[in-house]
């Protein structure tokens, strides 16, 4: 029921809310209490605070509530539209608005701006295909006879048979030794061309030589030409043409002199030892020869020779191939006087190429300026299509100062890279700090003149890696020689081991070097068929003999096993060449670490924001736990990411975290480690 005293009014702001109190309704029903009393209640004060009352007469009851006082709960709708309309705030309102977000596109200004400005890593200069990839070097006489022939003889057709074997191995670069038309089918030492436009039959033609390049671009790679432009042969006729008239077209396009004395003109030196001069009855004069007496050298001195030797560089890159490796390149020239003799060198037996210091006959400032007009040619082509064309420089025997010289420099440039030799001459027994000095002195050179450095193993003049290494370092070497800066050169066969081959009942012998040296010299142990499977010709030829024999060893060191098994040399040598993908192998520093000894040699590979590559080598007789704790940018902890195939530490496995304090190598092992680097 309504209580007639409640008026409806809300209790005003600023009152208390009171707490409230109740009355039983036993207290309220009580037949004791008299009217007088109820009435009494009534007059009580109703507005007293907190207070909650019930009253009953005999007609009604009823409940009254104190004023109670509420806490401020903001402004009506009415006052708020006060606000919203008034013109100050409105025009307050719009100017924050505003003011937000101008600063908001201010700050964002100020960052694009800091971004754009603040000093940056600078990015690492675009490296071309040769000095990203590897050049892979073969022979085609021993790589693959093709179908069309069978002779026993490897050929050009043989190479396209066999592209997919440089895809599957991560090579983009083919260098083939020299095809031209020689003397005879097997050339000792240099080259006895008779043809420097023609392909030896027993290679192929020109037409096998195109589809060769064309099959070659459509792999992603590149074909290049070991050429010879130091000498030809006797049958050439540029010098049959030179030796029957001095003063024909050809005339002066060798090297003749008059003799001294009833003798040679000078004390000048063959590599092969004894004098470098011949007399030919024709002519009544002496021509030159740094090597045999069948390869006169050709002079370079006579423009018409500069020309031709042009011409055949533009005949070959017509034919799509990709550039040069240049034979023989440091005797191009000759002192234009040839009555001077070279001083004799003291301690050495005379008659020998060594005995001489070779100062009229070796590295002369022409032959730089001419391999630069080489150069010049090629840059031509490339000028054309944009596609680079790389000129190497085989610089036999010269090193240091000489050697870098074929870099050139930035207003002429020369070759792309003089090859360096430096671990071909390595032999078994070599220690970590002898390779340490060898790799640091070498790429100090190279920086010296801004060059590219390179890495090569082995080629078909010396022993191959695994006879003049040993087995088991293998894979090892390819570590170092894949890994550090440069480009890489691999000689056919050493990816999977194959070892120096005798001949039929004979025994192995050291390739022949310095006074060893003779005009018939070979070193065909090193230059055998390529070892594709384990059949009695190993997948080389289907003739009943090759030209040369196959390794003994073709049952276990083969193409075919090592594709199929992990662990093989080949398929490390395959990990080892997508690993140089990576940015610190590609554009990191490299710093051999302070651990190399006569037995350690340990290098790391840095790039900041990348992965960092420990290579360590092992070259003791013995397992060695190698600590690195002490080197400051290599963590507590590293994986393992690549081992020798000889491996057998279960610490090492693929993908094994390794304590860096206690790096577990086994004897004659490699082993490649992952890391974040410290900074």
């Amino acid at each position: 029921m309504m209580n007639e005293n409640y008026n409806g009014v809300e209790p005003q702001k600023g009152q208390i809310a009171p707490k409230a109190r109740t009355e039983s309704i036993e207290s309220l029903g009580s037949k004791s209490e008299s009217r007088g009393s109820l009435a009494q209640q009534t007059e009580e004060k109703a507005g007293d605070l907190g207070q909650v009352k019930f009253t009953k007469n005999t007609e009604d009851s009823a409940v009254e509530i104190g004023a109670v006082d509420v806490a401020f709960a903001g402004m009506g709708k009415e006052e708020l539209m006060k606000y919203a309309n008034d013109p100050f705030w409105k025009r307050l309102r719009w100017t924050l608005f505003a003011l937000f977000w101008i600063c908001w596109v201010a700050m964002l200004v100020i960052a694009i701006v800091i971004v754009v400005l603040a000093p940056k890593c600078p990015a690492p200069a675009p490296l071309e295909y040769w000095q990203k990839g590897v050049v892979y070097s073969v022979n085609p006489k021993s790589f693959q006879d093709s179908g069309l022939n069978q002779d026993g003889k490897g050929d050009l057709r043989g190479i396209i048979g066999r592209l997919n074997h440089f895809v599957h191995l991560g090579v983009n670069m083919i260098s083939i030794s020299p095809i031209f038309a020689t003397r005879d089918d097997d050339p000792p030492y240099g080259h006895e061309i008779v043809n420097f436009l023609e392909i030896n039959p027993t290679y192929g033609d020109l037409q096998d030589l195109k589809d060769l390049t064309t099959a070659a671009k459509q792999e992603g790679l590149k074909i290049i030409l070991d050429l010879v432009i130091n000498h030809a042969s006797t049958k050439h006729p540029w010098f049959m043409q030179s030796a029957a008239d001095a003063n024909g077209d050809c005339g002066d396009c060798f090297v003749w002199h008059d003799g001294k004395d009833g003798g040679p003109p000078n004390n000048w030196l063959s590599i092969f030892g004894n004098t470098s001069w011949t007399y030919d009855p024709v002519r009544k004069q002496y021509y030159y020869h740094v090597y045999g007496p069948d390869q006169p050298d050709l002079n370079l001195r006579s423009a018409k020779v500069q020309n031709e030797l042009k011409n055949i560089t533009k005949f070959w890159l017509e034919q799509g191939v990709s550039g040069f490796r240049l034979l023989s390149v440091p005797y191009l020239y000759e002192a234009a006087n040839m009555t001077m003799n070279e001083p004799q060198i003291p301690g050495i037996s005379p008659g020998s190429y060594a005995s001489l210091d070779h100062i009229y006959t070796k590295n002369l400032d022409e032959t730089y300026n001419f391999v630069g007009d080489l150069r010049a040619v090629l840059q031509e082509f490339e000028d054309k299509d944009g596609e680079h064309r790389v000129l190497f420089v085989e610089a036999e025997d010269t090193e240091g100062a000489s050697a870098m010289k074929y870099y050139g420099d930035a207003t002429k440039p020369l070759a792309d890279l003089p090859v360096n030799s430096k671990f071909i001459r390595q032999h078994a027994g070599f220690t970590g700090l002898g390779l340490k000095n060898e790799i640091l002195t070498y790429l100090g050179q190279v920086s010296e003149v801004q060059g590219w450095p390179n890495w090569v193993l082995g080629n078909g003049d010396t022993e191959r890696m695994a006879s003049r290494l040993g087995s088991k370092l293998i894979d090892a070497m390819a570590m170092v020689q894949l890994l550090l800066p440069g480009t890489p050169f691999t000689y056919y066969g050493d990816e999977i081991g194959m070892e120096d081959v005798p001949l039929a009942g004979g025994v192995i012998l050291s390739c022949p070097t310095g006074n060893k040296l003779t005009a018939d010299s070979h070193c065909n142990q090193a230059r055998s068929p390529y070892q594709w499977d384990s059949s009695s010709t190993a997948g080389f030829t289907n003739a009943s003999t090759p030209w040369y024999p196959v390794g003994s060893n073709v049952g276990t060191i083969n193409a075919k096993d090592q594709m199929g098994a992990t662990n093989s040399y080949l398929n490390i040598y395959r990990e080892l060449v997508n690993l140089r993908k990576q940015p610190a192998i590609m554009h990191g520093s490299m710093s051999v670490l302070n651990v190399t000894t006569e037995e350690i040699f340990a290098f790391t590979r840095i790039r900041k924001g990348s992965p960092g590559y420990l290579v360590v080598l092992n070259l003791g007789e013995k397992e060695a736990f190698v600590d690195f704790s002490k080197e400051p940018t290599i963590p507590t902890e590293a994986q393992a990411v690549i081992r020798s195939s000889t491996a057998v530490s279960n610490s090492t496995t693929r993908g094994s975290k390794v304590d860096t304090a206690s790096v577990p190598v086994g004897e004659s092992e490699g082993l490649v480690l992952s890391f974040v680097p410290n900074y």
